[in-house]
């Protein structure tokens, strides 16, 4: 009895000393680093950094940098192939490394993605949107979508902002929105929204998103603020563009760009006329109910409409360039517009049984003229 009590707890013990490695997990580890602009030293926000294990290529994990450029990764001890990438940068590549403990890789700098090919230069594009500290930015470019669109179909495209078939421009669900153009206050904001339309797509360059300005702007514009930066030509000497459009419904526009550059100033102008036919129709049902839930009556509205706009845009400005950092710029905006609204509505009333009760009829024409001088 004393020799099977014995084996006993030989047994038991041996069992639980075979068991205690299994229990043993590797604790997870930290990479961190920073990620900067090999040429100006800036962080690099949202770029991501990627590990993918060697033993598990399908296990892979990573993060993005944030304000300050800084990332901190947790993954598990092991042999990873590590990649960093920024859009429109080329990617830090550094396959097959141990990491073993929790590493700090530095500061890891990104140089543009340039290729060169026989004496022709090809740079990455920027991209569509920037995300700065204090803003975001879109840039137009080459957006094929709003060729031979306006001003309201750019900042359809941009994030946060919506414009409603009515145009009318909200940000982030706020109608509250300033306007300014190349950073100074616009009279369009002031005016009907065709105003904004008759803006081609052409001349902008790029808009700001400021949704929490700082205290050189004014209060005005809860929701933030919009800057529309019209394009200007930086190459020296004199050059310019044309462009016609035709489109359907019934559209059609053109829009000239000219510019003198020389080493000390610059003067630049955007002319353009737009014109625009736009019919449309709607139709619309009603129902209405009784306090027991039976139908009372019900209304139909068919409406029909027609909106014709036309416009005439030009932008003439001048820099003086102080030194290669500090300039003075003026501009002077010219607009002037007409539009031309026709609504024909019909009502028609039916009680429960679907019989004819009311049929009315509005018809409404509405004419605008603007005309506007900013400097």
């Amino acid at each position: 009895m004393k020799k099977l009590f014995f084996w006993l707890i030989v047994m038991t013990s041996s069992i639980a000393l075979s068991q205690r490695p299994q229990g043993q997990r590797p604790k997870p580890i930290n990479i961190t680093g920073i990620v900067l602009d090999q040429e100006t030293g800036q962080p690099l926000e949202y770029a991501t950094l990627i590990l993918q294990s060697l033993r598990n290529p399908d296990r892979v994990t990573g993060g993005i940098t944030d304000a300050s450029g800084k990332f901190n990764v947790e993954s598990m001890p092991g042999r990873y192939n590590l990649r960093i990438e920024y859009i429109s940068y080329e990617p830090y590549i550094k396959n097959e490394q141990l990491f073993r403990t929790s590493t700090d890789l530095g500061t890891i700098k990104l140089g543009i993605d340039v290729e060169q090919l026989e004496g022709v230069e090809v740079v990455g594009e920027r991209t569509t949107v920037e995300l700065r500290l204090d803003k975001k930015i879109y840039n137009v470019g080459s957006d094929l979508t709003v060729k031979g669109g306006s001003v309201t179909d750019v900042l359809d495209n941009v994030p946060s902002v919506t414009v409603d078939v009515e145009g009318n421009i909200s940000l982030r669900g706020n109608e509250s929105v300033r306007i300014l153009i190349n950073g100074k206050p616009s009279a369009l904001s002031g005016l009907s929204t065709d105003a904004l339309q008759q803006l081609p797509a052409e001349a902008i360059e790029k808009v700001e998103v400021i949704t929490n300005p700082s205290a050189r702007y004014d209060a005005e514009g809860t929701a933030g603020i919009l800057n529309i930066v019209l394009k200007q030509s930086k190459t020296a000497g004199l050059n310019g563009s044309t462009l016609l459009n035709v489109g359907y419904p019934k559209s059609y526009g053109g829009n000239l760009s000219l510019n003198l550059r020389r080493e000390k100033f610059n003067i630049f102008t955007n002319t353009s006329y737009r014109y625009r036919s736009g019919p449309g129709n709607a139709l619309y049902k009603q129902e209405n109910f009784n306090s027991d839930g039976s139908t009372a009556s019900f209304q139909d509205e068919i409406r029909e409409y027609e909106r014709q706009n036309d416009g005439f845009n030009t932008n003439i400005g001048f820099e003086f360039f102080i030194d290669s950092t500090s300039s003075i710029t003026n501009s002077f905006v010219y607009r002037k517009t007409a539009g031309d609204d026709t609504v024909d509505i019909d009502f028609f009333n039916f009680d429960a049984a679907m019989n004819p009760t009311i049929q009315r009829n509005r018809f409404t024409v509405e004419e605008e003229e603007d005309e506007d001088v900013q400097y």
